[in-house]
């Protein structure tokens, strides 16, 4: 398959595998992605893409794992450095013989041990990009985080310097292990120090760029990017651990005082929308190729005659269930003695031991490793036969431990409770209502609080159940019907012209763009667009005569004071209607969400009633009314403050707050959004 397809297969299968993890957010977004890539994998066969073990790590896992890095809680996590000393250097040597040993006998005689101890080296470190995936939907107590974060950022080192061990037994013959530790000394401190030079010089010529002037925001943010790719292939180059050059790399660049300057505040700002996003592509990529890796590994061995396919499988079986029992038993170990030496009770290390354990899934990491694996001293079926087996553990660990993690977990991840946000927000459309007496530009400060009571009903509905939520927007199809159905009765009887009937029409526009089309049935959004769209067609073809005499003479209606009034009117009638239909649904739908909707409505009609109708749509259309919300943000910052000093919010969360504010202001702020509409109604309105 040509790159530029393939690489489009992909991002259209991370679209959709998003997609399908929002509506089903109970469904692991990685193993979606896996079952993307097992499909694509077994649809194409190979035509996709060809795992480059170098190319992967440098270019997928490098750049994810110096973000872990430079986002790391380096002080937290140093707080546990012989636990995490242990896991990264103990429990995976260890594993690597119990893991080598138990394949050598179950595997077929002929597969070399040598061959086998590779494959133990590849299944030893924990995936820390596999273990992140999962860990998003639940929460552990922060310290068992920091230690498996630390394990995770430096494992893959020494499981890399046990596999090129074995592979130099396997390709020699040969085997030191004063040789092997020697070569595992030299790998880290020479990966520290790439890692740290790298970072160091990445800083001193920002510096040097900046006391030139010459410094900008892209050029720093490029030479980010390019630091952990540069620091992996400069540490390999030298025969020393990428991995940990990244890491330290990425560590190194975020250990530095912070300075409060633009240039440093819009750097920031650029660098996490940036990071987010190639991050999130890169956590994609991983199990996605993943997935299609699986049939290609997969096949040559389960189509041979030559090994019992039941009996493979029984070997993934006994080697994950060796791999997560030899960590259970050395972590309980060490729980345990470190309980006895504190005179702490037992019982509580058995949870730990058990979360630590199930933690060390395995991911595309180690195919990547065993892929690396020459045919020497074997057959190339047994050289699938071992790819094989550390794809079926690979997908097995993972699966496991998206089955027992959260089980284990104290909770979600992100738990949902807005009221304290809920409350500011009301006490911001409070102010803002109050400032209606004396503001000259009521459309715009009506603008302002519709969008404050918009975020209040998302932050509400946040927190309500999909029952809920499918029934409100079932509800807003209705009233959108209702509008729709006394606008086209209203143009018939000749109570509005044709250029209020199109300013409505703008009107019910929105009101289908608030519909939630994820929780009604596709049918019935369908069928009212569908009945919309047709009354917009016919009523342009009935129209056209007027609209082309219109053009002709370049001279539009004007917007005058009756105007107004007849879609005020409009308004209020269907309001009549609305809040008649919603007292007919009582008993039908949620009672407390009826009585939301009609308050919301008797409340707008009474705001519509003074006469802002027109000024409301015309300013909805125009993002511009960036004072009145401005005023809004300046509000929400103080009555945030006000609630932190009263200690009704912690310090964190007013700091989230904040930062949301902050985003919503710079978006306001923008100047290039693009008000064609709204300059095209103003321009009917002067009868320009």
């Amino acid at each position: 398959m040509h790159l530029s397809l393939a690489l489009l297969v992909l991002l259209l299968s991370l679209i959709l595998s998003n997609v399908i993890n929002r509506i089903f957010p109970r469904l692991p977004l990685p193993l979606i992605q896996i079952i993307f890539g097992v499909g694509i994998g077994f649809l194409l066969k190979g035509e996709v893409f060809e795992l480059e073990t170098e190319l992967f790590l440098a270019f997928i896992i490098a750049p994810l794992l110096f973000r872990e890095g430079e986002e790391s809680d380096i002080t937290s996590i140093l707080r546990n450095w012989k636990l995490i000393l242990f896991l990264i250097f103990p429990v995976i040597f260890v594993s690597t013989l119990g893991i080598g040993y138990l394949a050598k006998a179950v595997l077929p005689a002929s597969v070399p041990l040598s061959a086998c101890l590779a494959l133990g080296a590849a299944l030893g470190p924990t995936d820390f990009v596999a273990y992140s995936a999962i860990s998003k939907r639940f929460s552990f107590p922060k310290w068992i985080s920091y230690i498996l974060q630390g394990e995770g950022l430096l494992n893959d080192a020494s499981g890399l310097v046990a596999f090129r061990v074995a592979v130099t037994a396997l390709t020699t013959g040969s085997f030191s292990l004063l040789d092997a530790s020697w070569n595992l000394v030299i790998s880290v401190i020479g990966g520290f120090l790439v890692g740290l030079i790298t970072a160091l010089l990445n800083r001193l010529f920002l510096t040097i760029l900046d006391n030139m002037d010459a410094a900008d925001v892209t050029g720093a943010l490029l030479l980010e990017l390019v630091l952990p790719i540069s620091s992996y292939f400069v540490a390999e180059e030298i025969h020393v651990s990428g991995i940990i050059a990244v890491v330290v790399a990425g560590i190194s660049l975020a250990s530095r005082f912070k300075k409060i300057t633009v240039f440093d505040a819009k750097l920031d700002s650029v660098s996490h929308t940036i990071w987010g996003t190639i991050t999130f592509v890169l956590n994609g990529m991983v199990f996605f190729l993943l997935g299609t890796e699986l049939p290609t590994l997969a096949t040559p061995v389960l189509s041979s005659s030559t090994y019992d396919t039941l009996w493979m499988l029984l070997a993934i079986v006994l080697l994950t269930a060796i791999m997560f029992g030899i960590r259970f038993v050395m972590i309980s170990a060490v729980l345990a003695q470190r309980a006895w030496r504190t005179k702490r009770s037992l019982k509580k290390i058995w949870k730990v031991a058990t979360i630590l354990t199930f933690s060390g899934v395995k991911g595309t990491v180690s195919i990547a490793t065993i892929l690396l694996l020459p045919v020497a001293n074997m057959t190339a079926l047994e050289h699938s036969l071992l790819t094989f087996t550390v794809a079926g553990v690979t997908l097995l660990s993972f699966l496991i431990g998206i089955l027992i993690l959260p089980r284990l977990a104290t909770g979600p991840a992100h738990t949902t409770n807005h009221y304290m946000q809920i409350a500011i927000l009301n006490d911001v459309v409070r102010e803002l209502e109050k400032d209606l007496k004396q503001s000259a530009n009521q459309g715009a400060v009506y603008a302002t609080i519709d969008n404050y009571n918009q975020r209040l009903e998302d932050l509400i509905l946040e927190q309500e159940s999909n029952d809920i939520k499918e029934e409100l927007a079932n509800i807003r199809i209705m009233i959108m019907e209702i509008e729709s159905e006394g606008l086209e009765y209203a143009y018939k009887k000749g109570k509005i012209s044709e250029l209020e009937y199109n300013l409505y029409q703008r009107y019910i526009k929105g009101l289908e763009r608030r519909i939630n089309r994820g929780f009604v049935s596709s049918l019935s959004y369908a069928s009212a667009v569908f009945v919309l769209g047709l009354r917009r067609i016919l009523h342009l073809a009935f129209t056209f005569k007027f609209r082309f005499e219109q053009e002709e003479n370049r001279q539009g209606p004007r917007l005058t004071e009756e105007n107004r009034d007849h879609m005020t009117e409009l308004y209020l009638t269907n309001t009549e209607q609305v809040l008649e239909a919603l007292s007919n649904l009582e008993g039908v739908y949620n009672s407390d969400l009826l009585s939301y909707l009609k308050r919301s409505r008797i409340r707008e009609a009474e705001i519509i009633q003074s006469g802002a109708f027109v000024e409301r749509v015309i300013t909805h259309l125009n993002p511009d009314y960036v004072d009145e919300m401005l005023r809004g943000y300046f509000l929400e910052r103080k009555i945030i403050i006000e609630y932190e000093q009263a200690g009704r919010i912690s310090s964190r969360y007013a700091r989230q707050l904040r930062k949301e504010v902050n985003t919503l202001e710079n978006y306001s702020l923008k100047e290039t959004s693009n008000t064609l509409i709204y300059d095209m109604i103003n321009l009917a309105r002067r009868g320009a």
